[in-house]
């Protein structure tokens, strides 16, 4: 009997570690490589950014660019990625919205694996929860007028996303970047 509890133990943990290294985000350089590749026609770019501040930090930041109009933060320590930004201007026009979308899409596949499908589904819902919230802002006056969202997925992995009357900021947050 002892020895069937541990045979399921081992593959309930075996099973388990699997699932989780399934949902688990990527590495950075293998998540510029694949967002290099997703988002090909939109020609991105990494460059290091400069980074001034008081505090010491071991954490790489890069400036993404794109010959869109969507703009991109990432940072990482060592491999390690912690933080993932895209900003485009608001107000937008649709072709900006459709490469904003596009990216977002291309930014979820290169860290999580997520199929195109799955991405917009829930960039869509993303997308109008915060517009949902900006226009309540608004309606209440807030001092700081602006829209946000967030979900939380497994292996510690969280997404936002954000709107104000000036921009747009979808963010991957990784394990360690909290």
């Amino acid at each position: 009997m002892r020895f069937r509890s541990t045979i399921f133990a081992l593959a309930a943990t075996a099973w388990s570690g699997s699932a989780e290294r399934a949902w688990a985000i990527t590495g950075c350089d293998a998540f510029s490589a694949a967002l290099r590749t997703e988002a090909s026609d939109m020609q991105v770019e990494f460059g290091r950014a400069v980074v001034v501040s008081r505090t010491r930090s071991d954490s790489n930041v890069f400036d993404v660019t794109t010959k869109v109009d969507v703009d991109a933060t990432l940072s990482c320590r060592g491999d390690e990625f912690l933080r993932f930004e895209a900003r485009i201007g608001e107000p937008a026009n649709a072709r900006t919205n459709t490469n904003f979308e596009r990216f977002q899409t291309a930014a979820l596949k290169a860290a999580l694996g997520w199929d195109a499908g799955k991405s917009r589904g829930v960039l869509r819902a993303m997308t109008a929860d915060a517009r949902e919230y900006l226009a309540a802002s608004r309606e209440r006056g807030d001092v700081y007028v602006a829209g946000k969202t967030e979900e939380h997925q497994p292996g510690g992995v969280s997404l936002g996303l954000m709107a104000t009357g000036s921009d747009r900021t979808f963010v991957i947050v990784g394990p360690a970047g909290e």
